[in-house]
């Protein structure tokens, strides 16, 4: 009988080490993702970069309306004159291809649909002027915004295919 209770006394302290170890290893593994996460040009968005986020989710908040302002975007002051300069011609060119369904997606978007509860940072790279975020209810839908400084002013220069290369835009 004692073998057997050695027996079960060792095979316990073993099972305790073991979960022990591998909730330490867990814990290390969440510091380390979290650390890695942010890169060197990634850093938490300052109150003259927020114009991003404040920017697309006043969109969302206009979008969910059902009586829209066609003249919203020409007079949002939170965009570049290139925003509006790339966008207005993009809508028109695609109405005269296609009168009814014109571009088939929100260009600003880049998608049908969008988040209803708005959106979140997800990555600001200072160094380019993009950032990235993620919807709030939907944080697999990613966008991609890029934000310029212009008289000291910071403005949203591009969003969704609005002013944003392909290789920047979110996989869709």
């Amino acid at each position: 009988m004692s073998t057997a209770i050695t027996i079960k006394t060792t095979t316990m302290k073993l099972l305790l080490a073991f979960t022990t170890l591998f909730f330490l290893s867990c814990s290390r593994q969440t510091e380390t993702d979290t650390s890695s996460a942010t890169t060197e040009n990634t850093t938490e968005i300052s109150q003259d970069e927020n114009v991003a986020l404040n920017f697309i989710n006043d969109y969302t908040a206009f979008c969910s309306q059902k009586d829209q302002d066609s003249n919203w975007i020409r007079n949002n002051v939170l965009l570049t004159e290139n925003f509006k300069s790339t966008y207005y011609p993009l809508l028109d060119s695609a109405r005269k291809e296609d009168p009814e369904l014109g571009l088939g997606f929100d260009p600003i978007f880049d998608a049908q649909d969008f988040p209803d509860k708005g959106f979140e940072l997800s990555a600001l790279d200072k160094n380019t002027g993009f950032v990235t975020i993620k919807g709030k209810d939907m944080p697999e839908f990613i966008l991609v915004l890029k934000i310029s400084e212009q008289n000291g002013k910071w403005l949203v220069d591009g969003a969704g295919v609005i002013n944003i290369p392909a290789n920047k835009r979110a996989k869709r």
